[in-house]
């Protein structure tokens, strides 16, 4: 069986020699020395780059950080935010954003009832006929009064057909998908910021340190 790199390197990768093994790669008495070295120590070893359309070979120090950096980004599938997924995730939200904007906009376009107000029938008895109407309600006198001198919690909306009646009820149903969007926005908002959170909470190296003592 071919011997392989002490370290983990592919030879063939590292000097741009497909089939290169470990026995003639010329860096095979220093790949097992790497381990050996303190932060601040570095190894010389060969690789090899493409310049001006030729392999030229050079020397380069390698600390075992860089090493650890040169293996795994040579054979550990390192990943970027596109392969990884999280590019697509972030422009899929970004649309979810404008989608969302542009929605509000049209809703906001025409009359939006406030958060408080609902729309309800009532009758009216005369001696010849009964009669039935709409209007706004709200718990509190928010509307501006007709005559009154303070506002008031009714608002006349007359008949079913009628435009002030059917605009009204629009504006309820606007405000409650306007309100919907606001509940989901807050709610991914939180989510958002608790990732972040528990992402921020601690480094990599106390996670990685702790993993390992455990």
């Amino acid at each position: 069986m071919p011997k392989i790199c002490s370290y983990g390197f592919s030879c063939a990768s590292m000097l741009l020699q497909p089939g290169l093994t470990a026995e003639d790669c010329p860096n095979q008495s220093v790949c097992g020395t790497i381990i050996q070295l303190t932060e601040e120590e570095q190894a010389q070893l060969y690789e090899a780059r493409i310049e001006s359309n030729r392999r030229v070979v050079q020397t380069v120090l390698m600390s075992p950080q860089r090493a650890a950096q040169r293996l795994l980004g040579d054979r550990g599938c390192p990943q970027t935010p596109e392969t990884i997924g999280i590019e697509e995730s972030t422009v899929a939200l970004i649309d979810a954003i404008a989608t969302c904007q542009e929605m509000i906009a049209d809703l906001t376009s025409s009359y939006v009832a406030p958060p408080s107000v609902e729309a309800h029938r009532y009758l009216v008895k005369r001696p010849y006929a009964t009669y039935q109407y709409n209007k706004l309600t709200s718990k509190k006198a928010i509307f501006p009064p007709q005559q009154e001198e303070n506002p008031v919690k009714v608002l006349h909306l007359s008949r079913d057909t009628d435009p002030r009646n059917i605009l009204g009820r629009s504006g309820i149903e606007r405000r409650n998908r306007i309100l919907l969007l606001k509940t989901q926005i807050e709610k991914a908002t939180e989510l958002l910021s608790t990732a972040m959170e528990t992402i921020e909470a601690s480094s990599i190296e106390e996670v990685v340190a702790s993993k390992l003592l455990g």
